[in-house]
């Protein structure tokens, strides 16, 4: 693999997605060796957060993402193994959520906002949405009431 670190940041992203994209394909073609090419994937989005190609809420948006497919595509049991729990992947995505819950947005004060505040609102919007995929798993009873507080305010964010 080339040296990532002297790319430009968008060209990191670019060359890191079709890195990923190969590995994907290997998940799916080949149920010999699938759990050996999951746990790679998984390292590789950890190793994408460590190379800063992208950002902890990123990192944690595609881990709950990819663990997600794997539930419907019915592979999960297959690699369970490797897999990180409904805990870890809600607790990743709720600690990047960039707001406290009563900070939450209404649509209504928007053109009275600063980017930055938007921004933060769509960031929280996209976590919440990544956690909620592995709700019906979870096991903890308080992180559960934590991401159905953050369901309850989405309809508050951007």
């Amino acid at each position: 693999m080339e040296d990532l670190a002297c790319l430009s940041p968008p060209e990191r992203v670019r060359r890191w997605a079709q890195l990923l994209e190969e590995v994907d394909s290997r998940i799916r073609e080949r149920a010999a060796g699938r759990v050996d090419w999951v746990r790679l994937k998984l390292n590789l989005i950890r190793k994408g957060r460590a190379m800063e190609v992208y950002s902890a809420a990123d990192a944690a948006v595609r881990t709950a993402a990819f663990v997600a497919e794997l539930h419907r595509g019915g592979l999960a049991e297959e690699v369970a193994e490797v897999l990180p729990s409904a805990e870890e992947l809600v607790r990743a995505c709720l600690a990047e959520i960039p707001i406290p819950p009563e900070r939450a947005l209404t649509r209504v004060v928007l053109d009275d906002l600063d980017v930055t505040a938007i921004r933060n609102s769509r960031q929280a919007k996209i976590l919440v949405e990544a956690a909620e995929q592995h709700a019906a798993r979870l096991r903890d009873p308080r992180l559960a009431a934590q991401l159905r507080r953050w369901s309850s305010l989405k309809t508050r964010l951007v």
